[in-house]
């Protein structure tokens, strides 16, 4: 067998680019993918699958098949825009299955069997998948990050050593040593010709800690685009209006995800028959405390009272939190 190439600095330094890339889109895909609960699904469905489509897709699709029973797919339009700009049909699919079904629209005729309709899910009000802006925040994070990689790295070789190529050899070894952090480098008599060897500073400043503010900000917009709360002050740093105008940013964000979830919801137990206990239902997986408009908020009262509430909002202005409610 060949001996395998040994890859090159530039190779490394693309292998890091794409590590550091995809560790930061792991991380954030995984807070996206976790931040809704369906409750009360049959059996059969996956909201995992669900909220991967929603994710990647913007849309989805929820409905009964005669084999498989209550399942839910990817789904893209395919028909006429109603007066709404809706589709009027959607194609269902999935792996080794696809069928196309008419949007359930609140009215189903009475020559509509239980098989001929489903339930359009959208991501947003737009159909837009969130995969689209997260691989955009990821990519800036990455280059943040490798930014800094390099200015550390730098930290460490502040200077560029020209010598002649006979000593070449041993410049190496030597830096090797000074690398392994060794105590002590020990070289032959008359090693090393001092009027041979050069060295240039390369004066590369430390920017790490300006770079990792930047990349925080980054962050804490793309968890502001998530709906999820991002405050990092303690509270009687900021004023109210100061907290107030990231919450309700953060709150929009989140109902714009939430809202059409709870609509197909809705739709998914009117059409089926599906009430009580058997009711679908969207929740929050977040605290109390990343809910803003808690009292007008149609989320807040699926969990706390509204004195409750009013009390959690006092302390986060105030910075007199005691606890988690």
């Amino acid at each position: 067998m060949g001996k395998a190439k040994k890859r090159t600095a530039l190779e490394d330094a693309i292998l890091l680019n794409n590590a550091t890339y995809f560790d930061y889109l792991d991380r954030v895909k995984k807070i996206a993918l976790s931040i809704f609960e369906w409750v009360n699904l049959p059996e059969s469905m996956d909201s995992r699958y669900l909220e991967r489509c929603l994710y990647y897709t913007g849309s989805a699709g929820l409905l009964h098949d005669p084999t498989y029973g209550f399942i839910n797919t990817k789904a893209s339009c395919s028909n006429n825009l109603n007066i709404y700009g809706l589709p009027t049909e959607i194609t269902c699919y999935s792996y080794s299955f696809k069928d196309v079904r008419r949007v359930y629209n609140g009215i189903t005729a009475p020559e509509n069997d239980i098989d001929s309709e489903a339930i359009l899910v959208l991501n947003t009000w737009d159909m837009l998948p969130t995969a689209n802006s997260i691989e955009l925040f990821c990519m800036r994070l990455a280059e943040a990050q490798r930014i800094i990689d390099i200015n550390i790295k730098a930290q460490a070789t502040p200077y560029v050593v020209m010598t002649d190529e006979n000593e070449r050899l041993s410049m190496i070894n030597a830096y090797q040593q000074v690398d392994k952090n060794s105590a002590v480098i020990f070289g032959k008599k008359g090693q090393f010709e001092t009027d041979s060897i050069k060295t240039i500073n390369t004066q590369a400043p430390y920017v790490a800690d300006k770079i990792q503010g930047y990349k925080r900000d980054i962050w804490n917009e793309m968890l502001t685009y998530l709906g999820v709360d991002n405050i990092e002050e303690k509270a009687e740093r900021l004023v109210a209006s100061e907290v107030g105008g990231n919450n309700e940013l953060v709150n929009l964000n989140l109902m714009s995800y939430y809202a059409p979830r709870k609509k197909a919801a809705e739709q998914f137990n009117e059409k089926y028959g599906l009430t009580g206990d058997q009711a679908v239902e969207v929740k929050l997986r977040s605290d109390v405390q990343n809910l803003i408009k808690r009292v007008e908020s149609v989320v807040v009262g699926d969990y706390f009272g509204e004195q409750q509430v009013k009390d959690v909002i006092a302390n986060d202005i105030t910075g007199e939190t005691n606890g988690e409610v």
